[in-house]
Order: C-alpha cells, then structure tokens, then sequence
C-alpha cells in the first residue's frame, strides 16, 4: 500500500478537506481547495452529513506514477480517483485533466471534483454492489445539484452529446474511455432533469436507502430504490427518461 510518503516535498494547505501539492501549485491548490469547500458545504446540507475525513492530493504529472493507490498499477494518467491507500483517505487530482473529460467547458474541473467529493461522501459507509449506473448515478446528480446552485451547469450540458447509441443500463461489457465518458455524461443529464422534476431531497433519500441495503443490489432492485426515492410518479418519470 502506498502512502502520501512516497511524495516527500509535497505542501500542505489547510482547509476543510486539506489540500497537499507538489511544488509551485500554490495557486491550483487553492482553487482546488475552493472548488472543495463550496462541494462539502453543499453535499453536507443535502445529505445532512459532516464531511468525510478526507484529504486531495494534486498530484504534478511527472509524479502521477507514484501517487498513492491500493493497486500495483498506477491509474490512467489524468483520471482522478478516490482512495483508501492513505489515512486519512484521498481524492487524487491530477494537475492535467485526461482529455477524454468532456466537454471541455468552465464546469468540467468543478464537476469532476465534486463527483469525487460526493464518492467520498458515499463511502463514508459500507456500500453493496450494485448496477454500474446507481453508482454513477449518486455522484454525478449530487455533482449536477452543486453546480446548479453555483450556476455552472447549463452552458455545460448544452454541450453534451444526449444521443451515444446507448442507454445508462444498455451499456454492456467493456467500454472504452470515450463511452465511459459518454456514460457518465447520460448520468449527469438524468441527475439534472430529477433535480429539475423532484428537486434535491431525493438525493438523502437515495443514499439513505443504499446505505441501508446489505446484500447485492441487482437491475431491478436498483430500478426500485431509485424510483421510490424520487417520490410519487417516479416510476413512470423514470422509465419515460430516454437517457434511462
């Protein structure tokens, strides 16, 4: 297991999720450290949680190898992650996002922190697996209701192709990057369009019930958890969605 160690002359900027950076990233740091707390304070209202015990670790580019993971295998370069290698955990940043990320709006940095963030929120506790899409889901609405609030959101999904060739549940098998980001992009459309129907309560509600399930979700459990978070007339929303 690595540790943040291995990245000796990496600074230290305090905040409520602490910032560590290679050297001569004061200054992305600090956004990221912004970007960070405006995320906690959100995700804590809506899930009625404290933030998790946390750190980010932007990462430079020449150092990604030796960034901490649970795996032998350093992740694909520019992808950032969540992991439990360090303690407290980290949110993996890289100082160059991978290019698959888009589209490549104002919102793009945001949003991807704010997926994470919302990962680490999620795992605060013991999650079951389930269908890749609930998954995705969770994080990528919670990242659509903090950018909503900040006003970033619109111009962003203006620019996302709504029409893959797949749904979020048709997507079978291996996936390359550009589907997997096609993928994640159908999420944060139908994350946009509960908030819009439903508004955010759905969200605490969804995590509650995940957080309470203790075996394998499959499809249509998952279908059902979903539905009955959104409130009355979510089924019939839900299965009206293209995107689902």
């Amino acid at each position: 297991m690595h540790s943040v160690a291995v990245l000796p002359d990496y600074e230290r900027l305090a905040g409520v999720v602490p910032v560590l950076h290679a050297p001569g990233m004061a200054d992305r740091a600090e956004g990221l450290r912004g970007l960070l707390e405006t995320g906690a304070e959100v995700l804590s209202e809506i899930l009625a949680a404290e933030p998790p015990r946390l750190q980010a670790l932007l990462v430079a580019d020449e150092d990604w190898r030796e960034a901490p993971r649970e795996s032998e295998r350093p992740y694909p370069p520019g992808l950032p992650y969540f992991t439990r290698a360090t303690d407290p955990p980290s949110l993996v940043m890289p100082e160059t996002l991978s290019p698959v990320i888009r589209p490549r709006t104002n919102a793009k940095l945001p949003l991807t922190v704010w997926h994470e963030l919302a990962h680490a929120y999620l795992l605060k506790r013991d999650v079951v697996r389930t269908p890749a899409w609930l998954r995705e889901l969770i994080p990528q609405a919670l990242a659509a209701a903090v950018a909503r609030r900040v006003g970033v959101l619109a111009q962003h999904l203006s620019e996302v192709d709504r029409e893959p060739g797949f749904t979020v549940r048709g997507l079978k098998g291996h996936a390359d990057a550009e589907e997997q980001m096609a993928f994640q992009n159908l999420l944060l459309v139908l994350g946009d369009s509960a908030l819009d129907e439903f508004g955010e309560g759905f969200l605490s509600r969804l995590v509650d019930a995940l957080w309470a399930e203790t075996d394998v979700v499959d499809e249509a459990r998952a279908e059902g958890l979903f539905a009955r978070a959104l409130g009355p007339g979510g089924r019939e929303w839900l299965l009206s969605r293209p995107e689902f």
